[in-house]
């Protein structure tokens, strides 16, 4: 067995849980990830600079408070009674000394403060340095509402802490696990039923099915797909269809075929006996020689009609068109019809305009249409007295009329009536055609883009061909 090509990368399903899944994780990372990278650039790349206890070292230095100002604080340095002695940054209030109680409302951590002092509107980090015998304070102050102080606590060094810890890891897992369930539960009802009933329509039809079609609520999407899927099998089950129904006309073609061809064959080699073994009076053996000629000469017009129905049923034969006056192409193939006609007894109608009237016509090929159309009234009309011709433009498009008087075509027939082999009923019945002449007309003006048809209008065969 051949190795495949490509492997299966899996159902489509699991791969969109796994992409939950996958996207749930990345997005708290990336969250967090963007968390952390805000409290970076506030601090300038130090998050030490964001602590207010920080922003003086043990010794007495104070570092860049460059963030610490842009949040609206400042630092105040003060001697041991308390006495501002030097500021950094934009003192914001006027205080220049305090007292313990007052320091002591600087530094409490509620945001509601009732005090008469700026202690209501500012919140004070207090930190003291010892340098050169001396206590030196430093006094942090910013607004209130612009720092809020946290606490860390750990956990480790508490047992109990430890358990509510972990039973919260364990919870957010659970709910995580819990999501991504119900996640499998709405793909599964969107997108896995959807998938399964078109996967085994696909395998129905495999099969030989091709009467399945899907019928099921989903997105539009699947929608789409069950749609797209309905129409191709509607497809390929009228292709079926005509395919069969092509077959039967093959094989009835053929046994027409086989007939036609089978007498004239069987009265030329009887005839041709007749005369070799000399049981032929010689008074009657021109005759003998005319009906071999005769029927010489049905193989030969039926040859050359298969040929020609051949050669218009192949997709990659392409007409000569080109532009032509139909009136005056129509006028000539009148002109030599009119004595076999009129021969008849058959009135000749000729209604032709004298202004032309141009289509794109193959001026080999679509003079065979006319000419089929007036030998089928020649041969058919046993009943009437006229055949008439008429062309004329209607709507932009060129039409050609040829009707006749005679009996009209049973309703049986006239679905079939431009198919091969088809001949009329007894009342418009010969021996003398090949049941071709409509069939070839019809391919011809198919190929041409064209439309012909039958109808039975006012008492009068009437037959129709309509050029773009």
């Amino acid at each position: 067995m051949k190795m495949r090509g490509r492997r299966d990368k899996g159902s489509v399903f699991r791969q969109l849980v796994a992409s939950y899944i996958v996207f749930a994780a990345v997005s708290v990372f990336f969250l967090y990830l963007c968390m952390f990278g805000v409290l970076i650039f506030i601090g300038g790349g130090n998050l030490e600079t964001l602590a207010p206890y920080e922003l003086v070292d043990s010794k007495g230095n104070v570092g860049d408070i460059s963030h610490f100002e842009n949040l609206g604080g400042w630092i105040e340095q003060l001697d041991s009674s308390y006495h501002v002695t030097e500021v950094y940054g934009e003192k914001k209030d006027e205080v220049m000394c305090y007292t313990m109680e007052e320091l002591t409302e600087y530094l409490s951590t509620d945001n509601l403060v009732e005090s008469t002092t700026s202690a209501s509107e500012y919140r004070g980090y207090l930190k003291s340095v010892q340098t050169e015998g001396a206590t030196t304070y430093y006094l942090m102050k910013i607004a209130r509402d612009a720092l809020r102080m946290s606490y860390t606590y750990d956990i480790g060094k508490n047992s109990q802490s430890v358990r509510v810890a972990v039973a919260v890891v364990l919870f957010f897992f659970l709910l995580f696990l819990a999501s991504c369930f119900l996640m499998s539960a709405y793909l599964s009802r969107r997108i896995r039923k959807p998938l399964q009933k078109i996967i085994c329509g696909m395998e129905r039809v495999k099969a030989g099915d091709s009467s399945v079609r899907l019928d099921f609520e989903a997105q539009r999407e699947f929608a789409e797909i069950r749609d797209t899927f309905n129409m191709m099998i509607g497809q390929l089950d009228a292709q079926k269809r005509e395919k069969q129904l092509n077959e039967e006309k093959k094989n009835r073609m053929l046994l027409e075929i086989s007939h036609d061809i089978k007498t004239p064959v069987s009265t030329i080699k009887s005839s041709a006996n007749v005369l070799e073994e000399g049981l032929v009076k010689p008074e009657e053996v021109p005759r003998y020689y005319r009906i071999i000629d005769q029927k010489a000469g049905r193989v030969d017009t039926l040859v050359n009609d298969l040929f020609l129905l051949l050669r218009m049923e192949d997709g990659d034969y392409r007409m000569q068109v080109e532009r032509t006056d139909l009136c005056e192409l129509t006028r000539q193939i009148c002109a030599d019809y009119y004595e076999e006609l009129t021969g008849r007894g058959l009135e000749f109608k000729i209604q032709i305009p004298e202004e032309p009237v141009y289509a794109e016509v193959d001026r080999k090929e679509f003079p065979r249409v006319i000419e089929n159309l007036l030998g089928n009234a020649v041969k058919y009309n046993r009943t009437g007295s006229e055949v008439s011709v008429e062309v004329r433009r209607e709507g932009g498009k060129a039409r050609i009329l040829v009707q006749d008087d005679g009996t009209a075509v049973s309703e049986e027939l006239r679905p079939v009536l431009f198919d091969p082999f088809v001949r009329g009923d007894r009342a418009r019945q010969t021996s003398g055609g090949t049941g071709l002449g409509l069939a070839i007309a019809g391919k011809i003006v198919k190929k041409h883009g064209g439309k012909i048809w039958y109808e039975r209008m006012e008492g009068e065969n009437v037959f129709t061909v309509v050029l773009g």
